[in-house]
């Protein structure tokens, strides 16, 4: 009940697309894609190598990379000119992982009004609403690429 509730009130939090490719593949077309619309890439977190370090138990084809993206530009302005609390929601965030078969792109996708509520005193729906546009472009770019 309680998550009928909440999918009913925000939507689908987690926008994910999959394809069946290669891990190496689909990774590269991300990364393109991020590139192609104006946002660079400040780190991605290869959570594979994260846990072996830490000596944790991994299935043979684990892949779960965490692809960081921002646009500088967008970022200098928001910070600059609305509030240094807008940096809680920077860098951007796009995961791939490989499941089974099929590689697996995700990010999370918040509701205009959710920020809005995260920040009342100021007016930045609209940012939102063409930054997780751009979020969406980008993955579903990936996976046609892949699927070329």
């Amino acid at each position: 009940m309680k998550k009928m509730l909440v999918r009913k009130m925000m939507g689908e939090i987690v926008y994910k697309q999959s394809v069946e490719a290669p891990f190496g593949e689909v990774l590269i077309a991300l990364k393109k894609s991020i590139l192609k619309n104006n946002f660079s890439i400040p780190a991605i977190h290869d959570l594979r190598k994260t846990f072996e370090k830490a000596k944790l138990p991994l299935e043979k084809n684990f892949q779960y990379q965490i692809v960081q993206l921002c646009n500088a530009e967008k970022s200098h302005k928001a910070l600059t000119t609305i509030s240094y609390d807008m940096g809680i929601m920077m860098p951007k965030a796009i995961t791939i992982a490989q499941e089974g078969d099929k590689v697996v792109l995700r990010f999370m996708q918040m509701k205009p009004w959710m920020v809005g509520l995260m920040f009342p005193e100021i007016d930045i729906a609209s940012m939102s609403k063409n930054v997780m546009a751009i979020l969406k472009k980008i993955v579903d770019e990936t996976v046609m690429k892949v699927k070329e």
